[in-house]
């Protein structure tokens, strides 16, 4: 076993492996073979779907009702479809379509990006010196110089020509936070659960093509791959809000932009966090751990593909800044989180895990507090009822 400082050191380096490494919606081979990798080592049994969703499964000892721990492996990227650009857009040599939710305005500007090949990890650089938006805010064509483009061919696919990771203050840093850290928070959760030998029933859910419509998980969870009573848990980097502040803990989400989750699933999170020692349940004077509860209103997310689809939905995100790399004067920037919220997250989950073989037993406790006053007050409410007129 690790010790805290050891631990901690394996958290990040697992981090930085996930977010150094190039992706975009439907490119998200890379990751995912790293994904792949990290698995075999720990040694937790997993499945490609036929779209190329991974399906991870931890399983030890009877448990009635399983949690499915879901992120995405893509990020807003680029596609490359046309050779030459129209030329009002001086310079440019290339055409591409944006993949996934960037403002047009990070566009106005130059901006540095690198190109992958499918057969090559060999960045190639380039830059983008114009676009044009159609009919959606997202629909965006932009047109690029590369200089040396000896090898590239259309579809494939770019990236923004920023830092892969970097620690400051306390803060992580990373060209790509949503959603390889969900990625990462999962395989770390599965990780300590092999460590610990602990009895629970996970699966860890890493999809495909979120950026463009929840693709990937929308087509896994209409194919009922997991179980009909499995609880779905969406793990994201969701844009710091009121109320989900950065480095004030993780936040237990109660929902998405348009989407209500599950207050049945909700509660083992709940109970996960008072376990540790947080304050969303019991209000403690002096809590051990931050963690938040909030509606996450910046974006969809999995979570509401899983509600959509009929299963108990609920989700965990950790604040983020520079939501999609756009920072507040509209140049693209890297993402980031709190270090803190980062590691706190990872041990929810393994603790929401290893509570879960305990949901009907916590419920019905849970109950019996609330009854408790019920049965205190009921008979002077009876008593007071007559002197309503």
């Amino acid at each position: 076993m690790l010790n805290k400082m050891e631990e901690t050191k394996f958290y990040l380096e697992t981090l930085k492996t996930l977010v150094s490494t190039p992706t975009a919606p439907f490119h998200e081979e890379r990751v995912c073979r790293k994904i792949i990798e990290f698995l075999q080592q720990i040694g937790v049994d997993y499945q490609l779907d036929k779209w190329g969703n991974i399906i991870a499964h931890y399983q030890k000892g009877q448990v009635s009702r399983p949690i499915a721990l879901m992120a995405h492996t893509d990020h807003p990227a680029f596609e490359l479809t046309e050779i030459g650009a129209p030329p009002e857009y001086s310079g440019a040599n290339w055409t591409a379509t944006l993949l996934g939710g960037v403002s047009a305005k990070c566009f106005e500007k130059p901006s540095q990006v690198k190109l992958f090949r499918f057969n090559s990890d060999e960045p190639i650089t380039g830059v983008i010196v114009g676009h044009s938006v159609g009919a959606s805010a997202f629909d965006i064509t932009l047109y690029l110089y590369i200089a040396e483009s000896a090898g590239l061919e259309l579809g494939d696919f770019g990236i923004w020509d920023l830092p892969d990771f970097e620690l400051s203050d306390g803060f992580i840093h990373a060209r790509v936070i949503d959603d390889l850290v969900g990625c990462a928070a999962t395989l770390l959760a599965l990780w300590k659960l092999v460590q610990s030998g602990a009895e629970a029933d996970v699966y860890g859910v890493f999809t495909r093509a979120e950026e463009e419509g929840l693709i990937g998980a929308e087509l896994l969870l209409q194919s009922r791959s997991l179980p009909e009573n499995c609880f779905v848990f969406s793990l994201e980097a969701s844009k710091a809000l009121p109320g989900a502040v950065q480095g004030e803990g993780p936040v237990i989400r109660t929902g998405d932009r348009v989407t209500s989750f599950s207050e049945q699933a909700e509660f083992i999170l709940k109970m996960a966090a008072d376990r540790m020692g947080s304050d969303i349940v019991k209000r403690r004077a002096n809590p051990v751990v931050k963690v938040q509860r909030q509606l996450m209103s910046g974006g969809r997310c999995e979570g509401s593909a899983a509600a959509a689809n009929n299963y108990i939905a609920s989700g965990l995100a950790f604040p983020l800044g520079n939501y999609h790399n756009v920072a507040a004067d509209f140049t693209l920037q890297p993402e980031n989180i709190h270090e803190q919220d980062f590691f706190t997250g990872i041990e929810l989950l393994y603790q929401a895990a290893i509570l879960m073989p305990q949901y009907d037993q916590l419920f019905t406790a849970s109950r019996a507090t609330a009854n408790q006053a019920v049965a205190k007050y009921e008979s002077r409410l009876i008593n007071t009822a007559t002197n309503i007129k």
